[in-house]
């Protein structure tokens, strides 16, 4: 789900000591998964799997690259032991004791293709839920105008939340949206007010998904990576994109391959001019290379030279708290306004003056 910059292959690698820390710091970015807290302390503690992981593209996070390069293979092909520490491959229950030799085992037995998978893949992780922060922050934009927007998700992936508008959504005990859906999105509100409105919301004029590989949603294989990318513990997950995959491949919405900065001039060519502009990005920003993230903000801050822009973002915010989130809106030049906060993968939202 990612824009493609710094993927020129130019952008440094990480070094070895930030790349042992990454993997220190599983235990709290893989929050709800206690096998890769487990798996990151013997990664981090051994030079042959780091070197493995180091093989990740440039601007991927090498952590998430390797654990969801590891889970692929297994769940091709589950015949390894270290397959019983996996209940997507197999597992009646996880086992007792130290995953840790299995683990190291099954990457330097299959080191050529984690490799080959680490130079050719991309952590495109769907979260379905998120599509209730996007959800959130379009009933926002519907409230600043009246007129249909062109809606523009900057690393789309499978597109999944470009289909937002086909889902029903649960906040706080309220509900919105399609109550025939078959993609039921429940998300904790928990905020000391009534949570917000997620509606009415903007006309969709058009939507248009851009990433560097957009996935195939009628591609078994490519569906299978999708599924390696969800930590092994998080079968909800799991469970709310494949449903979500089944509507959407039944109508995809148009993407486009490419890097972000090239392309997005070119789409926003194409929509008339008197037509607002929403683009927006979840976890995409963090997988920029720290260097052209530059590069990145001004491709967006350009669209609002000829359109009405509005930019919605959810990204990374540390000084929120460990797994936070913010959802940010930013209307033309205007100051940014923080919407919400939740976790990465919008399990649940707050309200700021919550926080």
């Amino acid at each position: 789900m990612l824009t493609g910059i710094g993927e020129d292959g130019q952008h440094p690698r990480m070094h070895d000591d930030d790349l042992a820390r990454l993997f220190e710091a599983s235990p709290s970015m893989f929050a709800t998964s206690p096998l890769y807290g487990r798996l990151g302390a013997v990664v981090a503690a051994d030079e042959r799997l780091l070197a493995i992981a180091a093989e990740a593209r440039p601007g991927q996070l090498p952590s998430n690259l390797l654990f969801a390069a590891v889970h692929y293979l297994l769940l091709r092909d589950p015949s390894h032991e270290l397959a019983a520490w996996y209940r997507t491959a197999g597992a009646a229950r996880e086992p007792q004791g130290d995953p840790g030799p299995a683990f190291t085992d099954f990457c330097l037995t299959r080191r050529a293709d984690l490799v080959a998978l680490m130079h050719d893949r991309l952590v495109q992780t769907n979260v379905v839920k998120r599509a209730t922060v996007l959800r959130l922050g379009l009933a926002l934009v519907a409230r600043l105008t009246d007129e249909p927007v062109t809606l523009i998700e900057v690393g789309c992936s499978a597109g999944l939340l470009l289909r937002f508008d086909e889902y029903r959504y649960d906040l706080g005990g309220r509900t919105w949206g399609s109550p025939a859906s078959p993609v039921e999105i429940r998300t904790r509100w928990q905020g000391a007010a009534q949570a917000p409105d997620l509606g009415p919301l903007p006309v969709i004029a058009d939507r248009v998904g851009v990433d560097l590989h957009p996935v195939d949603v009628t591609d078994p294989d490519e569906r299978l990576w999708l599924r390696a990318l969800i930590w092994p513990e998080n079968r909800a997950q799991a469970d709310l994109q494949d449903a979500a995959l089944r509507v959407v491949a039944a109508d995809p919405p148009r993407t486009v391959t490419g890097d972000a900065v090239e392309v997005l001039p070119r789409l926003v060519a194409e929509v008339p001019g008197d037509t607002p502009v929403v683009v927006f990005h979840a976890a995409t920003r963090l997988h920029v290379a720290a260097d052209r993230r530059p590069r990145f903000d001004d491709a967006i801050k350009a669209v609002g030279r000829t359109h009405r822009l509005f930019h919605l973002s959810l990204e990374a915010a540390p000084d929120l708290g460990p797994v936070a989130f913010a959802l940010r809106l930013r209307h033309g030049d205007g100051p940014e306004r923080l919407v919400a906060v939740a976790d990465g993968h919008a399990e649940w939202i707050t309200d700021p003056a919550d926080r």
